[in-house]
């Protein structure tokens, strides 16, 4: 999985104004110009990531995400930007950010919903990202909730704001977060979320084109089709790794994210040599080492995060993905982390 070049490319011009070369950030960023100048391309996600810790690092400034963001127009978000602007409103225009976003960036999903006299839009992040990385992770969410508020305005060329935004990680620099976002921000929270009032949802997109929309959503949705069907057992995987929260989406659900039955997308992995449980066990492993590799995150952690509430039920089925012990493999991980250093 990775995350949209353009994402990439946007952000770092975005960096420089804070004194700091283009070439100079790419470079320090461990990018090649070939790597994101192709707005088709996908950079890795972990090294997408880690350019949140080097912003941080050079700005001294632990809250770098909230600033890009309101600094970073629709042009990053690609194909998906342009139908953005032509909808005919706000709510059409998040409604098909929520649809296609993991498009652009895969370790988050959103959903938009109303309830009440409230809009809301969810952002659901990776647990691996959370997890083994959880300073960038922290810096990507404020990023995406800036972007999302700033995208917002220039759409409908207002200055709407959430009326409030919760966060899942602990309190700090309440001060930055109210100024930046002009809402009261609650941490700690059980997902991250924004909540509008449900009537500025009305608000017309000031550059909409119905036919230029119908456009774009016909590429997106051949775009997607393509993901899906090139090679199904992939496809499959990445959707896991995306939709994972805790536990592994039933056959069912996986199938209807791919709009098609359970039993086409049972067909088409025994075409592939491979079944849904197989995947579903390596996509457990994929998440298991991955967690594994940050040195403060326990066993007992690992486990927790990927569903198990039973210790001994989470050894055996990593025996059985890895042929070792969960203490061996994380020893040997350490291992190599320290080999890597010295």
């Amino acid at each position: 999985m990775g995350l949209q070049a353009t994402v990439i490319r946007n952000i770092l011009f975005a960096a420089t104004t804070y004194g700091e070369a283009y070439d100079n950030l790419r470079v320090q960023a461990g990018f090649t110009d070939k790597e994101i100048s192709d707005s088709s391309e996908t950079v890795e996600w972990q090294k997408a990531a880690k350019l949140f810790d080097l912003l941080a690092d050079l700005t001294n400034n632990e809250q770098i995400g909230l600033a890009l963001g309101f600094e970073t127009g629709l042009s990053m978000l690609g194909m998906l930007g342009f139908m953005m602007q032509a909808s005919k409103n706000l709510e059409e225009a998040l409604t098909v950010y929520c649809r296609f976003g993991y498009m652009v960036c895969p370790m988050i999903t959103f959903h938009y919903y109303k309830e009440g006299n409230k809009a809301i839009i969810e952002l659901n992040q990776n647990p691996v990202w959370k997890n083994t990385y959880p300073r960038n992770a922290r810096i990507g969410v404020d990023h995406t909730i800036a972007s999302i508020v700033h995208h917002t305005r220039l759409l409908t060329g207002k200055s709407i704001f959430p009326e409030a935004v919760e966060l899942e990680f602990g309190k700090i620099a309440v001060d930055a977060y109210k100024q930046a976002l002009h809402c009261q921000v609650l941490f700690n929270a059980p997902i991250h979320k924004l909540v509008y009032d449900a009537s500025v949802m009305s608000t017309p997109v000031i550059t909409s084109d119905v036919s230029l929309f119908e456009m774009f959503q016909e590429i997106l949705a051949q775009k997607k089709a393509i993901m899906m069907q090139t090679n199904c057992t992939e496809a499959v995987k990445n959707l896991l790794l995306m939709q994972f929260k805790g536990q592994i989406p039933t056959v069912e659900e996986a199938a209807a994210a791919m709009d098609m039955t359970p039993r086409t997308l049972q067909r088409k992995l025994t075409e592939e040599n491979t079944s849904y449980r197989n995947i579903a066990g390596e996509v457990k492993k994929e998440l298991a080492i991955h967690l594994m590799k940050n040195p403060g995150t326990s066993i007992t952690e690992v486990a927790e995060v990927l569903g198990y509430g039973d210790l001994p039920a989470f050894r055996r089925a990593f025996k059985t993905w890895t042929k070792a012990t969960p203490k061996e493999v994380k020893r040997q991980l350490h291992s190599e982390q320290m080999t890597v250093m010295g």
